[in-house]
């Protein structure tokens, strides 16, 4: 028997927690700058693992990251089934920021694939979600992407205007990487301008930033950006060296639209410093890997640069024939184009128009938040003026538990007591309710351990305090938030957990870890549990499940409007007689 015991108790320690394989995402994602390789490899492990560990949501932010890396590696078939299989999960679960993640990948396989009014709209989409949930980070990556999109149709100013709006998100949040990807584009615009000067210090302090944050594979891009500006100042020996080192970079990490992109490049710097040998290898390599690939710009681009180079050879003929391809991919290019031009004209002015909306709606939150206001300071007040009659109640209680003896009296006065707890609780909760709402936003450095320590610990009086099993894995990290609001957040996860404990061998576990640019709260225990039927109605206010439910009906509406301060979601995950499982989700 104790054989066995041992045996099961091993195999349950090996499987992998949810926020052990989340905290191992997250590392495989931050790789990805530095070794986009391994970072798949990795993550295609910790996919397998998700799935095999039935944890449904880190199986398909899994997904999200590998429709990322394919993305960049240019294999766009399976990005957009990664992609496209964590959009239906997140959907199903209403997981705005998965929705949101999914979507950017998509868009950004299409406007690689020259969808650019469909990826447009897409993009869109994502921006709103993120500026809701005050998203500054992928805010300045889908701005960044918006901007290429514009450039695509050469509409300089939106251009610019994204690029611009991208830096604003990135500085709000210290993000020096995403910085210098909005930079480099900028610095060909501004040369084109005319702004030479402006130009070339832009792209240096690109290239410094990717050179601070250790972004290997963004480097490639920032020197490549450079080496077009050596090219049109006649300097080739320098723009060689970049593009060559940036080919290392690219091939290295096997971004292949990248690697086109340089090698196209690169045979542009030695045709014009007349070295046509050098010239001709990377315009052929250029065709041959954009063809692999279908990349179709790209294919056009190297037929007309191989047209040049045959004419300049005196290759008559075959400098007919690859100006005939030239023509040819062109023009199917350019005819989607056109077509897609007026649809991304058409997706600009619902953008526009949906940014009107927004405003008008911005207007009349205002009005309504007006309006709540004076509601709250009506519950405030009239909660206060409550306070000293149902004091003086539970001062009554005391004092007939003196005088009368009689069963059957102190019987009502026990209903007359539960009454009046009950109100009392309901008093407290709704001033409680209203302070949250009129708190003054003040962030300071959070203690998880401290906080949670203290939480547990001012529960001590509970009857069952003593027997549950208390067990905390908090991740040590730096984070930033309203120490008030997150207090009120554990005090009643905790206090739900306690309150509800079954009473053999309780526990409550407390699980608090960061996953990319969220923070993740999650609250386990073994009590009762929550049926099924009541599970959407939990966070309504004074709603019980049942009637022996203890408390107020309170406690989670003033939970989920605490999260709701905070920007973040929170998901219920209960059985009967198994236990609950509360997961809350905050921005970084």
């Amino acid at each position: 028997m104790f054989i066995h015991s041992f045996i099961m108790m091993d195999q349950i320690a090996a499987k992998p927690t949810e926020a052990e394989l989340s905290s191992q995402l997250t590392d495989s994602y931050n790789l990805r700058t530095s070794d986009l390789k391994k970072s798949i490899q990795l993550t295609q492990q910790l996919l397998q693992q998700c799935v095999e560990s039935g944890y449904p949501h880190l199986e398909a932010l899994a997904k999200n990251h590998l429709g990322l890396f394919f993305l960049i590696q240019g294999e766009f078939g399976l990005s957009q089934q990664y992609s496209q299989s964590a959009l239906e999960y997140f959907e199903t679960a209403h997981h705005l920021p998965g929705i949101a993640d999914s979507k950017y990948n998509i868009g950004s396989i299409y406007y690689r694939t020259n969808k650019y009014h469909e990826a447009l709209l897409l993009l869109a989409e994502c921006l709103k979600i993120y500026r809701e949930g005050n998203d500054y980070y992928n805010l300045a990556r889908t701005l960044k992407s918006m901007g290429t999109i514009y450039e695509f149709f050469n509409d300089q100013d939106k251009a610019i205007e994204s690029y611009e709006k991208s830096i604003e998100a990135c500085q709000m949040i210290n993000e020096l990487g995403l910085e210098s990807n909005a930079l480099n584009p900028l610095s060909a615009i501004y040369f084109n301008q005319g702004k030479q000067e402006l130009a070339m210090d832009t792209i240096e302090r690109s290239i410094r930033l990717k050179n601070e944050t250790h972004d290997i594979r963004g480097l490639a891009y920032a020197m490549y950006g450079r080496a077009k500006l050596y090219i049109k100042q006649n300097q080739y020996t320098q723009a060689i060296t970049d593009l060559l080192e940036a080919v290392i970079i690219q091939e290295q990490a096997s971004d292949r639209l990248g690697l086109c992109m340089a090698y196209n490049k690169l045979g542009m710097a030695y045709y014009e410093s007349g070295e046509l040998d050098e010239a001709k290898k990377y315009f052929n390599k250029t065709l041959e890997l954009s063809k692999a690939y279908h990349i179709e710009f790209m294919i056009f681009k190297a037929y007309h640069n191989l047209y040049l180079l045959a004419k300049k050879e005196n290759h008559s003929g075959l400098a007919l024939e690859h100006l005939e391809k030239h023509l040819q991919h062109k023009e199917s290019v350019i005819n989607k184009e056109n077509y897609t031009l007026i649809k991304s004209y058409e997706a600009v002015t619902r953008i526009e128009t949906l940014e009107r909306e927004t405003s008008a709606q911005k207007e009349k939150n205002k009005i309504i938040e007006s309006k709540n206001a004076e509601l709250d300071s009506f519950f405030y007040r009239v909660s206060h003026d409550l306070k000293g009659p149902i004091a003086s109640l539970q001062g009554l209680d005391s004092l007939v538990r003196i005088d009368v003896k009689e069963e059957a009296a102190l019987k009502y006065f026990d209903m007359y007591r539960s009454q009046v707890s009950r109100i009392h609780d309901i008093v407290i909760g709704l001033i409680h309710l209203t302070q949250l709402n009129h708190l003054e936003v003040k962030k300071t450095k959070i203690d998880f351990e401290k906080l949670i320590d203290e939480c547990i610990d001012s529960y001590q009086y509970f009857e069952n305090f003593k027997d549950i099993r208390f067990i905390k894995k908090i991740e040590v990290f730096n984070f930033y938030s309203e120490w008030a609001i997150l207090n009120t957040i554990l005090q009643n996860l905790i206090e739900n957990g306690i309150k509800y404990a079954t009473e053999k061998n309780p526990f409550l576990e407390i699980a608090i870890y960061r996953n990319e640019n969220q923070i993740n709260i999650i609250v386990s225990d073994n009590g009762q549990g929550i049926d099924e039927q009541h599970q959407a109605k939990i966070f309504d206010m004074f709603y019980r499940a049942n009637k022996q439910a203890k408390g107020s009906g309170l406690g989670l509406y003033i939970l989920k409007r605490a999260v709701e301060r905070l920007n973040g979601h929170i998901k219920l995950v209960s059985e009967i007689g198994k236990g609950s499982t509360f997961t809350v989700t905050l921005p970084q």
